[in-house]
């Protein structure tokens, strides 16, 4: 028995081909999305930890420190900010602001510095720190990071007593 003949069709119409090309499209344009997405996550992670790793290197270098030194703002600001701390070149617009205050006493004498680019700037100078036992070190560092240098930040907070680190 003869088959049939049957009609087959070469090729596609135009219709299919732009239709893949359209999903082609889609699917290069999501990739591209989430590639840039994935480079700003990466970024804002290196910037994140160049900052833990400033902020890391003060706290250190303050912990090496005797506490007659760490309680007298001009020692701090002629050798713990005189110069950018290691890591610091990741880091857009990088003010850092240290505050020293009394741990576990009445007292509210604070003491406190900031440095932005290379001036550093006594804003309260409290003497009375010398008496203390411990004391509060606050370090804060302020940076523009990643997505569209949006305003960030890193913080970090220890306890140096009269014997080195208290907590």
């Amino acid at each position: 028995m003869p088959r049939p003949a049957k009609h087959f069709q070469d090729g596609s119409t135009l219709i299919e081909a732009m239709m893949a090309a359209g999903m082609a499209a889609i699917f290069l344009g999501s990739l591209f999305a989430v590639n840039t997405s994935s480079m700003e996550t990466i970024k804002m992670a290196r910037e994140s930890a160049a900052a833990s790793q400033v902020l890391q290197q003060r706290i250190d270098s303050m912990r090496i420190a005797n506490s007659h030194q760490i309680t007298y703002a001009s020692w701090i600001q002629a050798n713990l900010l005189n110069a950018d701390a290691a890591g610091s070149g990741e880091l857009k617009g990088i003010p850092e602001t240290l505050t020293l205050s009394p741990y576990g006493s009445a007292s509210t004498a604070n003491t406190q510095l900031t440095r932005n680019g290379g001036a550093v700037v006594i804003n309260l100078n409290t003497t009375g720190l010398l008496t203390e036992n411990a004391v509060k070190v606050v370090w804060t560092v302020n940076y523009l990071g990643a997505p569209n240098d949006r305003p960030t930040i890193r913080q970090t907070v220890a306890i140096l007593g009269k014997g080195g680190v208290a907590k």
